[in-house]
């Protein structure tokens, strides 16, 4: 079944496609708007035909849906037909039909016929179906590759490092099949596309480097005889007035401070103990001897190790590595921590030295460091351990580089894990629906080929002859009224008819018959090259059939019966045996003989309408109720001033015939003497062309170069205001002015 007719040659100026899914497609157009070129090419399809080089249809074919089936043909009625079959062959090729005498056989065929049609039909709905399932599959994947090309907009562009990671994914499709391609990821991944971005930035740097291993913190430990030292109560002399008085008191720290007081005083100096008048130098001599050369030696040494101990807390200082370096980011803050720590607890043990040098005879102990030491060396070990990991990047850049990439889409394969399940969910139903889908019409396809097998086996039965078409023919011919004429075997042998007069022998009468006769005995025989076969041994072929006009040059009587002939034929009881009807005429007549609007229905016909134009000729969907008659007709071409200019004058004439026909036609030459309309210089052109008797020559009117649609637009409409019939002028104006749109 053909579904698109596109067509661009001759008056399609610009690409017209009809569009169908039904059986029956009518198509009503007036004469020169395009039928001649569709119906033509229709016939030539299947050749090579230069003049149809940018047309095409679109088929049901699975194999090519640019051709046909190779069990479909297509026959064609129109003028280029008659002439090859009728003017160019005194004798026209026979058709065969089956004999009467094999009825059973052919019984078994209408049907096998039938139900290979019915077969047929459901092919046609289970593809439809498929291909429904298919577009609905295709949306739903449009939706996910569209939000998986969001990955290239994140991250390519500007100076974006990961730029890199998308050569060769310039497409959506690509870049789609590349993430679904990607294997998920079943272990934690050691970079996030931070970390990733941050090593690419580094590593593409121009001036990139190695960078130097960090140095550990090293504390140096006090030594046995320093730690002994600040254990020590170190206290005076036992030799001194004084030194049972000391013992006695227990605080000699005390009383080694009061000599700065006794030395610093002017005679007469007091006790600083007591606060009574003293021998100074006595008691300073006294005093002294006290505290011997050994503890002054101790207290030297208490200095020293509060010296050293500060000498090295000073030199331990942050390392601006961490913070200045972007791969050591990471452990900035960690970094940081441990450093505080440990410089606190050092700074402690300062103040406790401190202490003792204050306080010499009080012992002390000084805090352990080693958990802060280790904690802040563990920190710089880590941060070694990555400077190490980069260096040996820097040594193998590019295996780096790819190893970051494989890392940069594992992590983006995991970033749209939910939106890919979900689609590779939707494409497991697919692929199931289609492959039933498929199986279903396999089966379908099998059972069509054995109501084949049963033609071909009840066609081998049959004898096939051609007198049924000729009785066929004759018949209708009578039924018609014609009696003239009559058609006859012309050699049994070569499978020939022939037309004869019952009064004349001549060889070819075809010439001498009236156009009425030409056009009824033409499609008679085409109505049974129809229903018959070229030979007697070809199976029957699907048929699409094309009928251009069959009723041109037909008096009313015979149009009805044209009319019932192709209904009866083509469209009624006899449809199943068509696998398509295209029907195209320019009588509206004749059309809504075909088209009863109140029994028309959509299940089965498709209405058209040839449009032609300045701009050339275009197809338009139409429906039933929009039908009108040929007066109504010519007023919607006259109000579309796109029409050619031959046309909208004529059919100016054709109205005004029509027109004032049902009235005295008095009154139109009336009209046409009153001084509004004669002194009118502009009316002139109109007013020769309006006046001539013959229609034949209405192609003159590109001879004057006078048409203008303006000019004889007003002169038409004042023909109807002189004559006192402006009100209907106003209402058919507006006849058709939509399809001006179309």
């Amino acid at each position: 079944m053909i579904r698109k007719v596109n067509l661009k040659c001759a008056s399609y100026k610009e690409l017209a496609t009809l569009k169908t899914d039904k059986k029956i497609n009518l198509i009503y157009g007036l004469n020169g708007s395009g039928k001649s070129t569709f119906s033509e090419y229709m016939r030539k399809i299947g050749y090579a035909d230069e003049k149809f080089a940018n047309c095409s249809i679109e088929t049901d074919n699975v194999e090519n849906k640019s051709e046909l089936s190779l069990d479909e043909k297509i026959l064609v009625y129109n003028q280029k037909w008659v002439k090859e079959a009728f003017y160019e062959n005194p004798t026209l090729k026979g058709i065969f039909s089956l004999s009467k005498g094999n009825a059973d056989a052919k019984k078994k065929i209408d049907l096998a016929n039938q139900e290979k049609e019915k077969l047929e039909k459901l092919t046609t709905e289970k593809e439809k179906d498929k291909e429904e399932s298919r577009l609905s599959f295709e949306n739903k994947k449009l939706k996910v590759v569209d939000s998986i090309w969001k990955i290239k907009t994140d991250y390519t562009g500007g100076e974006r490092v990961t730029d890199q990671f998308f050569k060769g994914l310039k497409s959506k499709e690509t870049l789609f099949n590349h993430v679904l391609g990607i294997s998920k990821s079943t272990t934690t991944l050691l970079k996030t596309i931070e970390d990733i971005k941050e090593e690419l930035q580094v590593l593409l740097d121009k001036n990139a480097t190695k960078i130097e291993n960090l140095s550990n913190v090293q504390i140096k430990n006090l030594t046995e005889d320093e730690i002994i030292l600040l254990k020590k109560e170190i206290t005076g002399s036992k030799n001194s007035t004084f030194s049972t008085l000391l013992d006695n008191l227990q605080n000699s720290d005390w009383v080694n401070s009061g000599l700065k007081y006794i030395e610093k005083q002017t005679e007469p100096a007091h006790c600083p103990f007591c606060q009574q008048k003293i021998d100074k130098q006595h008691l300073l001599d006294e005093l002294k001897s006290c505290f011997d050369k050994s503890y002054e030696q101790d207290k030297l040494k208490l200095q020293h190790i509060y010296d050293n101990y500060k000498r090295q807390i000073d030199s331990i200082s942050i390392d601006a590595s961490f913070e200045q370096n972007n791969l050591l980011k990471e452990f900035s803050s960690k970094y940081e921590s441990a450093f505080e720590k440990l410089k606190s607890s050092l700074n402690r043990n300062l103040d406790i030295i401190k202490e003792k040098i204050s306080t010499p005879s009080k012992p002390i102990t000084l805090n352990l460091v080693i958990t802060e030491l280790t904690s802040l060396n563990e920190v710089i070990k880590s941060a070694n351990d990555k400077i190490n990991d980069f260096n040996a990047k820097i040594d193998q850049k590019d295996l780096t580089i790819k190893e970051l990439e494989e890392l940069f889409w594992k992590n983006i394969r995991l970033q749209y894990d939910v939106i890919i399940t979900n689609y590779q969910a939707e494409k497991s139903l697919f692929d199931k629906e289609k492959k039933d889908f498929d199986s279903e019409i396999s089966r379908i396809k099998t059972e069509i080929d054995k109501q084949v097998k049963i033609i071909a086996e009840q066609s081998k039965l049959v004898s096939t002859n051609i007198d049924e078409a000729v009785i066929s023919i004759n018949n209708r011919l009578i039924e018609l009224g014609i009696d003239s004429f009559k058609i006859e075997k012309y050699d049994k042998g070569k499978a020939e008819y022939k037309l004869v007069r019952s009064e004349e022998s001549e060889d070819n009468i075809f010439e001498s018959l009236s156009e009425g006769e030409k056009i009824i005995i033409s499609f008679l025989y085409f109505i049974e090259e129809c229903r018959g076969k070229d030979d007697s041994k070809t199976a029957d072929k699907k048929k699409i059939v094309v009928i251009d006009d069959p009723i041109s040059s037909l008096s009313h009587i015979y149009v009805f019966n044209v009319a019932e002939l192709v209904k009866s034929e083509f469209i009624k009881d006899n449809l199943y045996k068509w696998e398509q009807i295209f029907i195209l005429t320019h009588s509206l007549y004749f059309f809504r003989e075909l088209v009863d609007p109140k029994k028309f229905s959509k299940k089965t016909t498709n209405l058209y309408r040839i449009l032609k134009s300045q701009n050339g000729s275009k197809i338009i969907s139409m429906e039933a109720n929009e039908i009108q008659n040929d007066y109504q007709m010519y007023w919607s071409i006259v109000n579309n001033k796109d029409n050619q200019p031959a046309l909208i004058a004529n059919c100016m004439r054709n109205i005004i015939e029509y027109f004032f026909g049902f009235i005295e036609n008095n009154e139109l030459s009336n009209v046409f003497q009153k001084k509004e309309f004669k002194d009118k210089v502009q009316y002139q052109a109109f007013y020769r062309y309006i006046n001539r008797e013959s229609h034949s020559d209405n192609v003159n009117i590109y001879d004057m170069k006078e048409f203008d649609y303006d000019s004889f637009q007003e002169a038409f409409r004042k023909v109807f205001t002189l004559a006192g019939y402006e009100e209907h002028y106003d209402k058919m104006i507006k006849i058709g002015i939509n399809d001006q749109n179309c």
